[in-house]
């Protein structure tokens, strides 16, 4: 009965990791990575959403901007909001200069604050960031849903003057 009684202890401990492996009794080489399926040459059945135009507004919110964002990276309880803001800004058209020159694209990015030198950063603080070489790079829309993410990511809505009234469209 005591040998019975040691076998099951040793066991038992086996099972909860408190007797150690043998190590002969241990692989001797890593086990095989996951293999994935090969990539199925049949058409698949499910399709992307259609790409919603940039320049159209849905009531006030600017939908395909929404989508641009989603697909840089914004977090997804935010886009309403950046809807929102991005229509009151520049009623969703990537063109528009506002604020005689300064504010560029449908996010209505400052440029004398994001992207021109300053005493802060000699180069611009979107590039020092690594998001553009300059201004201009900010015309690409994915560029400058990423760059309005950094700005987001550094102030909140605060630097939008929009954000307010966007905000309250939301009836947040």
């Amino acid at each position: 009965m005591r040998t019975l009684t040691i076998a099951l202890m040793i066991a038992f401990g086996g099972l909860l990791g408190l007797v150690p492996a043998i190590a002969a009794d241990a692989p001797q080489t890593a086990p095989e990575p996951l293999r994935r399926p090969a990539a199925s040459t049949t058409p698949s059945t499910t399709t992307e959403p259609p790409k919603r135009p940039l320049n159209v507004a849905d009531g006030q919110s600017c939908p395909g901007w929404i989508d641009v964002a989603r697909e840089v990276g914004w977090p997804e309880a935010e886009l309403p909001m950046l809807g929102a803001v991005t229509y009151f800004e520049s009623r969703c058209q990537n063109d528009v200069r506002g604020d005689n020159g300064i504010s560029w694209t449908a996010f209505q990015i400052h440029t004398k604050t994001w992207c021109l030198p300053s005493k802060y950063y000699p180069d611009g603080y979107l590039q020092s960031l690594g998001l553009l070489n300059t201004c201009e790079d900010l015309l690409d829309p994915a560029t400058a849903a990423r760059a309005a993410l950094a700005i987001w990511q550094y102030g909140g809505w605060a630097p939008w003057t929009t954000s307010e009234m966007a905000s309250t469209s939301l009836n947040q």
